[in-house]
């Protein structure tokens, strides 16, 4: 899975460094700083399951690149945005300092606006079907992400239970994963029957993802107002449920057959991070 993944990354990054503006023009410091957001490192991963969608669709990773490209600038918005003092106020992502660290807060607002509107501008730019912008809004709004993240603000304030918890992870996680995967599929023309196979990977991929990425960060102790699992379960049961996930998700694909071995093969490596 390593070469694929590598792959995905090495495309993705070429096709953004095309698309968003060049640091060198103005306003220079807004478009340095959108660049240093984005080309931070990081998986790539909303991509690289986008990519997979289109061959499981049996259609070129290159054609499904506007969606790979929003999906990600989308979550580049979200983490800069994710990382503000108004936020989660961290000083540092990947081992660099946030933007607005590096920049200053007012940038990184702008950063961030800036970042979701070139999402939207490359699904309108290929010409995609309103459908399909609707999708990515619906991804990324009230309804998904940032509904998520609101609910995540005010998950110190109220009763915590594990609905409320993987509400929040299917709407902050799993949504823009299903628009990477449903939105690469929708673009190169998957048959309904496809798309609901696809959903239901997409959506047991996603709430495996963020499960596994409570339990990696089960470490910190600092931020217990947190929306983690492990608020309300037990680490070993998280597990199992992580578990649960990642093999409705690959039972999910099992209509597909060799088509769907990139997403299977994704699925395969997530829950290498199983304990």
């Amino acid at each position: 899975m390593e070469p694929f993944l590598s792959g995905a990354r090495e495309q993705i990054d070429v096709y953004l460094g095309a698309v968003l503006p060049p640091a060198s023009e103005p306003p220079v410091r807004l478009h340095a700083a959108m660049r240093y957001a984005v080309f931070g490192g990081g998986k790539r991963l909303r991509p690289a399951l986008a990519f997979a969608a289109a061959r499981a669709c049996e259609a070129e990773p290159e054609r499904v690149l506007p969606v790979a490209g929003a999906a990600e600038l989308i979550h580049a918005y979200s983490l800069v945005h994710d990382d503000l003092p108004a936020m989660d106020d961290d000083v540092e992502r990947r081992g660099r300092p946030t933007v607005h660290v590096r920049y200053s807060e007012a940038t990184a607002i702008l950063v961030g606006d800036a970042l979701q509107a070139c999402a939207f501008g490359l699904l309108a730019g290929a010409g995609v079907e309103a459908e399909l912008i609707a999708m990515l809004a619906h991804a990324a709004g009230s309804e998904g992400l940032v509904g998520g993240q609101e609910d995540d603000l005010g998950f110190r304030s109220e009763p915590v239970t594990l609905e409320r918890v993987t509400s929040i992870h299917r709407r902050k996680t799993a949504a823009l994963f299903g628009f990477s995967v449903l939105g690469a599929a929708r673009l190169v023309g998957a048959p309904d029957e496809r798309l609901r196979v696809l959903g239901t990977f997409a959506e047991e991929y996603g709430l495996a993802f963020q499960l596994l990425d409570d339990l990696g960060e089960a470490r910190d102790t600092e931020k217990p107002e947190e929306c983690s699992v492990l608020r309300v379960i037990s680490p070993e049961a998280a597990v199992e449920r992580a578990r649960g996930h990642l093999d409705r998700a690959l039972e999910a694909l099992s209509p597909l057959g060799a088509p769907g071995r990139w997403l299977a093969g994704l699925a395969d490596h997530l829950s290498g991070r199983l304990p």
